[in-house]
């Protein structure tokens, strides 16, 4: 069930209409927004709701073990259970493959012979988020930042509400259970800025992703010796674009869908090719994911409060998981090792500089720090975007031969490449001053603008179904 479908929309209108009417009966309200995610789930495979309930099970009562044990020890082993349970599912379907086949290939090398045992499973829907999102519970329940909730419907509502339970934002358990204690009430200004989100994200996967991916980058990265040099890089530009338009549009439509709930969910992005280094691109782009890591595996290795080599090395295995979290294929662990390097490089050659936070740059050097970091993230996309190492390298080939005809790009590709990197690049400010004219617009003028951009999405749409690309994360 894709957010930009038809069948969603009357899917969240029956949820928001069935939570409201029990708003006075909180358990059945959560409970039943709790059964509609289930069914929401089950959409894509109905078999994997068992492990979604059963990591919940685990950690609500590993949650209340780890509170009320008498010694640390039984602090400790109720902690390591849940790391346990959802590292272990979360390593066997989706990295489980990867791993038994990279040690057959490395046994080769030494001149064993050894048959990799595959599974043959699907990679559930979205289990890179939850488990995520779970394990920061008790993980917070553990370091004593909250207490566990003493109701399994509230914890399971947290970790399925389905707005963020395929691809996000990553939430966690100390900003959203609190909301739960309010009793829900819509608002104009709630409702106004829900539609807007809603309307903004699907507006970025259908005019700008969906088109940009049907239109070229496939195209390109399916057969990428058919292109000249200019236009595979002008593939690459618009798969930069894709990406984030495919997926702070899901952000957008998700929070949005919360809001109708009374629920806020974390913000995901903030304008990230804006970035001036690889570690700004990192606190902007997919900002759950990275300050998720930040607090549970950098911040306790120890962080840069250790020694020099053991600093880099936190820093780089960080950003190198990061890059993980995408995918168990080599060209996850390449676009990873790549990331995790010039975030190393970069914090190595900025403390040599004897720079400091407060130092201001002109506007040109500004300008070429963002255009250095906008064309390292392009570049280093080869990798998350190919199907293989190979196809990752015949797009490399091809990038470096040289041509530069460009008649394969259209004018609509052009010109939505001219306004996507236009909009992204103009203030934060603008957007926020647009969402506020909206809210404050009578209900009929929102009605009839929101009308208008439905029209104009059912004129674009794509044929072709292109799904969220971090569906498969």
């Amino acid at each position: 069930m894709n957010f930009h479908s038809l069948d969603y929309f009357v899917f969240l209108a029956l949820a928001i209409a069935g939570y409201f009417a029990l708003a006075r009966r909180a358990v059945l309200r959560l409970g039943f927004v709790l059964f509609a995610s289930c069914v929401f789930y089950m959409a894509w495979n109905p078999a994997y709701i068992a492990l979604i309930l059963f990591s919940i099970t685990v950690d609500y009562f590993a949650g209340r073990a780890i509170h009320g044990a008498p010694t640390d020890e039984r602090r400790r082993l109720w902690l390591a259970i849940s790391i346990i349970v959802n590292l272990g599912l979360l390593g066997t379907f989706k990295y489980y493959n990867f791993f038994s086949s990279a040690v057959a290939d490395g046994a080769r090398l030494f001149g064993a012979t050894l048959e990799p045992a595959h599974l043959n499973v699907m990679l559930p829907v979205g289990i890179s988020f939850y488990t995520f999102e779970s394990l920061s519970y008790t993980i917070d329940v553990y370091r004593r930042r909250i207490e566990p909730t003493r109701n399994f419907v509230r914890f399971a509502f947290f970790i399925t509400f389905f707005p963020h339970l395929v691809a996000g934002p990553i939430v966690r358990a100390a900003d959203f259970l609190p909301q739960l204690d309010e009793r829900p009430r819509l608002t104009a200004q709630r409702v106004g800025e829900g539609a807007f989100l809603i309307a903004t994200g699907l507006v970025k996967k259908v005019v700008f992703a969906d088109y940009l991916a049907v239109n070229l980058v496939d195209r390109v990265f399916d057969d990428p010796t058919a292109y000249s040099s200019l236009e595979v890089m002008i593939g690459l530009y618009a798969y930069t674009l894709q990406i984030f338009c495919d997926f702070s549009g899901y952000t957008d439509v998700a929070r949005g869908s919360a809001m109708f709930f009374g629920l806020r969910l974390p913000e995901n992005f903030d304008r990230p090719y804006q970035a001036q280094s690889p570690a700004e691109f990192w606190r902007r782009w997919h900002m759950t994911l990275s300050t998720w890591l930040r607090d549970y595996l950098y911040f306790p290795l120890g962080g840069s409060q250790v020694a020099p080599l053991r600093a880099y090395f936190n820093l780089w295995l960080t950003v190198f998981l990061v890059g993980l979290w995408h995918g168990a294929a080599w060209t996850f662990v390449i676009y990873g090792m790549l990331h995790a390097s010039a975030m190393v490089i970069h914090r190595y050659f900025y403390r040599r500089s004897g720079r400091s936070a407060r130092s201001v740059d002109t506007p040109a050097m500004r300008a070429l720090k963002v255009l250095g970091t906008l064309h390292f993230v392009v570049l280093s996309r080869i990798f998350f975007r190919a199907a293989s190492v190979g196809d990752a390298l015949g797009v490399i080939r091809q990038l470096l031969e040289g041509s530069t005809a460009s008649f394969h790009v259209t004018a609509s590709v052009w010109l939505l490449l001219l306004l996507g990197y236009a909009a992204h690049y103009t203030p934060r400010s603008l957007f926020e001053a647009g969402q506020r004219r909206f809210v404050g617009l009578p209900a009929t003028v929102q009605g009839l603008l929101l009308a208008g951009v439905a029209g104009t999405l059912m004129l674009v749409a794509t044929q072709d179904v292109v799904p969220y690309i971090y569906f498969q994360f």
